[in-house]
């Protein structure tokens, strides 16, 4: 079928999917000439992924034939990359925002086709004999060699985090694979934050192992921190460094403006640098990253004019490819208690969100609450708590089960 592009229908859906009216216009009309200049519109086109690539000699029968991202779409980095836009409102050259678009659907395309690939590939694995041994070992290197490729391409098309996950600047994302983990605790803040060695961490979903080296991070600083940081972070290229003042950082958060909470945040991001958590999962595969690879002053003389800069993973990008992320708004969600919020995480990440046990809730705070009858009075009272926030339609605890309506 031909591609017939609708500007206004596309921009009707960024704006619904959460992104600022003035930035949706823009987008949807960057596509649009970009489509124009490189000859696209109304020309027919497969789609991604559509073509059954080809299979090697010996490869066991319904596994796919090993290639990078760019190379299934025949991606070429342009000789000189182009400087990153400060704002999506800024379009880049035609034919390169024609290659970024292709990318962006390719990366979310592909690790979304990994947890299909891996489950087909075990069900033809019966015994683990050295050959099983073998396969896997070539898998972890094409996994290794495809992470490599995807980094580069990233980096040659000056790559955000917000061309792949999009979301306004009233609202803060979050992976989903974090908001539904016990990553960011709720223990007593009297209690001395626990040092963590490779220890397992809960997760709501069964196919998902997740385990964290590092000082305990809590829900109710370093969460907020680390969604700020992506948030400042999202309309910088891949591989490249924020910079920001201790004084916005506070102003952004809510806090107080002054020494403590100077010191507050940078002991969060302090933390944050300080962590190595090893992610395993059908969709995404295998992954170590640190939530922040680096973090610095570029001047610190007076506290309020203090300069930080922080780098990001490359890496962090993949969770949040595919659509697998919530967004929540900022204004609403930074002032719920640290319950609440984890509470909230687990719901925004659904849009018609299962009933949460009582039990699984509370491993995924890493509650330290040893009586049930104690834990649901806090459960109950998390739930009044976000029903007065307008963040959720409604949401009540019924046979031990919290229910919600988004």
């Amino acid at each position: 079928m031909p591609d017939t592009f609708d500007e206004q229908e596309y921009k009707r859906k960024l704006i619904a999917g959460g992104l600022p009216p003035a930035d949706a216009a823009a987008l949807a009309a960057r596509t649009a000439a970009a489509r124009r200049e490189s000859g696209t519109a109304g020309q027919e086109t497969k789609p991604a992924g559509k073509e059954k690539p080809a299979t090697k000699a010996g490869a066991s029968p319904g596994r796919s034939a090993f290639k990078p991202v760019g190379e299934l779409f025949e991606l070429t980095p342009p000789a000189q990359p182009e400087a990153a836009p400060a704002r999506p409102a800024e379009p880049p050259a035609p034919a390169t925002a024609e290659r970024r678009q292709t990318f962006i659907e390719a990366v979310a395309q592909h690790v979304n086709g990994l947890a299909g690939e891996r489950k087909s590939d075990m069900a033809t694995k019966h015994s683990k004999t050295a050959t099983d041994a073998l396969a896997v070992t070539v898998e972890q290197a094409q996994d290794a060699a495809l992470l490599k490729h995807t980094k580069e391409q990233m980096k040659s098309l000056q790559l955000s985090l917000f061309d792949l996950a999009p979301w306004g600047d009233n609202q803060r994302g979050m992976p989903n694979d974090f908001a539904r983990s016990a990553l960011f605790t709720v223990r007593n803040k009297r209690a001395p934050r626990r040092e963590l060695k490779d220890e397992v961490l809960f997760h709501v979903m069964r196919d998902v192992r997740m385990s964290y080296t590092g000082e305990e991070l809590r829900a109710y600083d370093d969460e907020l921190v680390f969604l700020q940081v992506l948030e400042y972070a999202k309309r910088v290229p891949v591989g490249e460094v924020v910079t920001f003042t201790l004084y916005e950082f506070c102003k952004d958060l809510g806090w107080p403006v002054n020494g403590q909470y100077y010191k507050r945040v940078e002991d969060c991001l302090t933390r944050l640098t300080a962590t190595a958590v090893k992610f395993s999962s059908k969709r995404v595969g295998k992954i170590a990253v640190s939530l922040i690879r680096k973090f610095g002053f570029v001047e610190q003389s007076e506290k309020r004019k203090s300069r930080c800069w922080v780098l990001l993973e490359e890496e962090m990008v993949l969770f949040f490819a595919g659509g697998h992320y919530a967004k929540v708004v900022w204004e609403k969600y930074r002032k719920l208690s640290a319950i609440t919020r984890r509470m909230f995480d687990y719901f925004s990440t659904h849009k018609e969100p299962f009933p949460l046990a009582l039990d699984t809730f509370k491993q995924m705070c890493a509650s330290d609450v040893a009586l049930a009858k104690k834990w649901r009075e806090q459960a109950n009272d998390s739930c009044t708590e976000l029903q007065k926030s307008g963040l959720v339609k409604g949401v009540w605890i019924k046979d031990d089960l919290v229910y919600c309506e988004r």
